[in-house]
């Protein structure tokens, strides 16, 4: 993974609140509040996922960032790095031990392609 995957998402949300303090209308506040929560939370995501492929536990992740411990796996899911790993939305520690594998010998993680229907075919 790499670090601008987040440092990205980090600076977007920054930018953000930085154009929020300056905004005398109420509205437009709101407006990039709402964006810098969006890019904050991508590059939460992101981190978490960084910090789960280096060793740290979903466990010790969950602590760190103060929430539930079984609201990490849906977020690492969705997480660009871990999102092939990820099974119906969640991701479990085989798909972790898989993905870090995977990273620690540079390989791309696998992808499934459906064959394609015989047309002859009707079954």
């Amino acid at each position: 993974m790499e670090a601008n995957d987040w440092q990205d998402s980090a600076q977007q949300a920054a930018q953000a609140i930085d154009r929020a303090v300056g905004a005398d209308n109420p509205e437009r506040v709101v407006a990039e509040l709402s964006a810098a929560n969006k890019a904050l939370d991508h590059a939460l995501r992101e981190a978490m996922a960084a910090a789960v492929l280096d060793g740290t536990s979903m466990r010790r992740v969950a602590e760190i960032t103060g929430i539930a411990p079984n609201s990490v796996p849906p977020r690492l899911a969705r997480s660009k790095s871990l999102s092939p790993y990820a099974d119906e939305g969640s991701i479990t520690s085989q798909g972790i031990a898989v993905a870090r594998y995977d990273a620690a010998s540079g390989r791309p993680p696998m992808t499934f392609k459906p064959r394609r229907k015989d047309r002859n075919d009707k079954s």
